[in-house]
């Protein structure tokens, strides 16, 4: 599978919309080939688009991002796991292990109930079911977060 993820040094950016390179990677079953790094050249969504379609890039991993800017990535076709805080080689390392994403999600992240939701469709990496996820009742996930 091929990845973009938005960086700042060795760690993702904090912030999708000001993101201002992308590292492409190319996750293998046991291993990941860190790939080029991408300047954006107009914004990270027009960047991303151009990824996909020319590269093949199928999942973004990210920081913050606005429920409209997650909309219009995952119309376009591309999963995505934000709200992502830590060191590439780290998290990549843990996603090939089979670790848990949550354990990088930004401080203070309050989106737990949306992470679910990912789950559920297999965009999280973790450990609990066949994708290596666990994931509560829609019930549960309703009531905890009214």
């Amino acid at each position: 599978m091929k990845l973009a993820i938005t960086i700042w040094d060795n760690r993702i950016s904090p912030v999708f919309d000001t993101a201002k390179r992308f590292l492409l990677v190319e996750l293998g079953e046991d291993c990941f080939h860190r790939g080029e790094i991408v300047a954006v050249e107009k914004d990270p969504f027009t960047t991303l688009f151009f990824l996909q379609q020319e590269q093949g890039v199928e999942l973004l991993l990210c920081g913050a991002l606005c429920r409209r800017g997650e909309k219009r990535i995952e119309t376009a076709g591309l999963d995505v796991q934000p709200f992502l805080s830590g060191e590439v080689d780290a998290i990549l390392q843990d996603l090939v292990a089979g670790g848990n994403l949550e354990n990088y999600a930004l401080p203070g992240c309050r989106r737990h109930c949306c992470c679910r939701r990912r789950e559920k469709k297999g965009v999280f990496f973790g450990k609990g079911s066949e994708t290596g996820l666990g994931g509560g009742s829609d019930e549960s996930e309703r009531s905890q977060w009214q």
